[in-house]
């Protein structure tokens, strides 16, 4: 099984007050574009994890049996606890599991499946993207690394522990994978 863990539970501290899942970029709130790629995507069960606004999140998020919500009461301490969190809600018969940001709308669902495809020939590394020369999210992880996942503290996420790891690289072409959209001004640029 092939799992992803959203990670919808930040502060969105730089869009002065509001919560930047719930803004709209290209005619739909972030996190619906975020949900409909990775629901249309081979991806077999998604946890959400949920701090900040997690009742409105909620209701912008499509209804499937194939989701699970799961809050984060410590969403404050930053994105390693909200990762540990989704890690301890995964499926027993998960085999890999996504790290996503849930604030990544041009992440498409071909780009999810040419990862999982990837863990198919080297299921033993984690599958990480770049794009030109920069690493970036989301990544696929193989379940034994959960055990090293769960010691992750602050707002970092896995980076370091990818840093001492060999993983399998896939290059993108796509920008989708390195844009950010952290503040108000980010939602009003022309794409």
């Amino acid at each position: 099984m092939i799992a992803a863990i959203i990670l919808a539970a930040g502060l969105s501290s730089r869009t002065k007050g509001y919560n930047k899942l719930l803004l709209n970029y290209k005619g739909k709130k972030i996190i619906k574009h975020s949900m409909k790629s990775i629901l249309s995507s081979k991806i077999n069960h998604t946890v959400v994890v949920l701090g900040k606004n997690k009742e409105k999140i909620k209701k912008n998020i499509p209804k499937s049996k194939n989701i699970r919500f799961v809050y984060n009461s410590s969403y404050k301490q930053g994105m390693a606890s909200s990762i540990i969190v989704g890690m301890n809600s995964l499926p027993k018969e998960t085999k890999f599991f996504f790290i996503s940001l849930a604030d990544m709308p041009d992440i498409k669902s071909v780009h999810y499946n040419k990862m999982i495809a990837a863990s198919k020939k080297n299921s033993k590394l984690p599958i990480v993207p770049f794009y030109k020369s920069q690493q970036a999210n989301p990544v696929l992880f193989p379940i034994d690394f959960k055990k090293k996942l769960a010691i992750l503290k602050g707002d970092g996420g896995a980076k370091k522990i990818l840093k001492k790891t060999k993983i399998t690289k896939i290059i993108f072409t796509s920008n989708a994978f390195v844009k950010d959209l952290d503040t108000l001004e980010d939602f009003n640029k022309k794409p």
